[in-house]
């Protein structure tokens, strides 16, 4: 969905903006404070149903009104909305229809952020990485998110055995069941995974010299024996009993970042760490069949200027809708002098057209 029409009523210190948005790139600028993420945060809602930067919902929420409403039209007429408010049900709507699920939003409107929190993909454990993957599952096997949440209805009852400290002989039904999902969950993620991987190597020679490898771990059975993950759950119960929780399986899964056999959290810069991620997730974007929204907040922070250059003439060449934000309009020097760009500037929640 590429969105020709966005409007913001009473989120955080946008009281009501109306932005007329181009159908590749647009740039917001403006002081810190002004606004600018908040226009991002606005998009982010209407792809996920929540905030990228609170899940709690009064935080959004301008102080003057009791709820926020954001609207956005695409090129091809079709709408969408939602409605939050911190007393009353999240109100969700595609082409005023309601939505009973989120996951309908992230299907009209695939979108990636690009903000500062980028590095916890790196920093922070392994379900941030695997939550990565599975957006670009989610995206491009779309059974994968049924069979990804039974597994997790039977791993939480495996747990609640667990704590009620449940004979072995409680577990074994539970056991088979997971081993049955957890096969069908790998077979997906590495199927996917091998073409994220060539994907990723591609987006990372254009928008970098900086060498680095992924690689995949399934959650269970680490050195690749070919153990049967009901095998290892067996070995596991004693340590399991005593933890309270299962150990292994697909919710244990992770993505390794390397550079040169070392972890990229304790080699790389800064900088260099940004280009990759931004690779990561470009790369996942590749794989889609519709257009992605991309909203990209600060995206100069942490990168030189030969890296900055690389990243923007990247993008210019790839599909999608780009909405980007910075201190000022030199962020987007190289393309100012198309027709495939919109400015805006944001002064205290008021957005103005430059």
């Amino acid at each position: 969905m590429i969105i020709t029409d966005l409007k913001i009523h009473y989120l955080r210190n946008i009281i009501s903006a109306h932005l007329r948005l181009n159908s590749r790139f647009n740039c917001i600028f403006g002081l810190n404070g002004s606004g600018k993420t908040s226009v991002l945060e606005a998009l982010y809602l209407l792809s996920c149903g929540h905030s990228f930067r609170s899940r709690e919902i009064s935080t959004i929420i301008n102080h003057s009104n009791h709820l926020l409403t954001v609207f956005a039209r695409s090129v091809e007429n079709d709408t969408i909305s939602i409605q939050k408010s911190s007393a009353e049900p999240t109100q969700i709507k595609l082409n005023n229809h309601f939505c009973t699920s989120t996951s309908q939003l992230a299907y009209a409107l695939p979108c990636h952020i690009f903000y500062s929190d980028i590095f916890q993909i790196i920093d922070a454990g392994p379900s941030i990485r695997r939550s990565v993957l599975d957006w670009g599952l989610f995206h491009v096997k779309h059974d994968y998110l049924f069979i990804w949440k039974e597994y997790k209805k039977v791993i939480k009852q495996r747990n609640a055995l667990l704590k009620k400290h449940s004979p072995y002989s409680h577990f074994l039904p539970w056991d088979q069941q997971l081993q049955q999902l957890a096969n069908q969950l790998d077979t997906m993620r590495v199927e996917y995974f091998e073409l994220w991987k060539e994907q990723f190597h591609f987006v990372l020679n254009q928008l970098t010299d900086c060498k680095c490898t992924i690689r995949y771990y399934k959650g269970w059975d680490k050195k690749n024996t070919g153990k049967e993950l009901q095998n290892i759950l067996f070995e596991s119960f004693v340590s399991d009993n005593q933890k309270l929780y299962t150990q292994y399986g697909p919710h244990q899964a992770d993505i390794i970042i390397e550079s040169d056999d070392e972890k990229a959290k304790h080699y790389l810069s800064r900088g260099q760490q940004k280009i990759i991620l931004i690779a990561l997730k470009l790369a996942q974007s590749n794989l889609l069949q519709q257009d992605c929204l991309y909203l990209f907040d600060d995206l100069s922070a942490e990168l030189d200027d030969h890296h900055h250059r690389r990243l923007i003439s990247y993008l210019d060449k790839i599909k999608g809708q780009f909405v980007i934000t910075g201190i000022n309009r030199n962020l987007v020097e190289p393309l100012i002098n198309t027709n495939n760009i919109s400015l805006f500037n944001i002064n205290a929640g008021q957005a103005t057209n430059v």
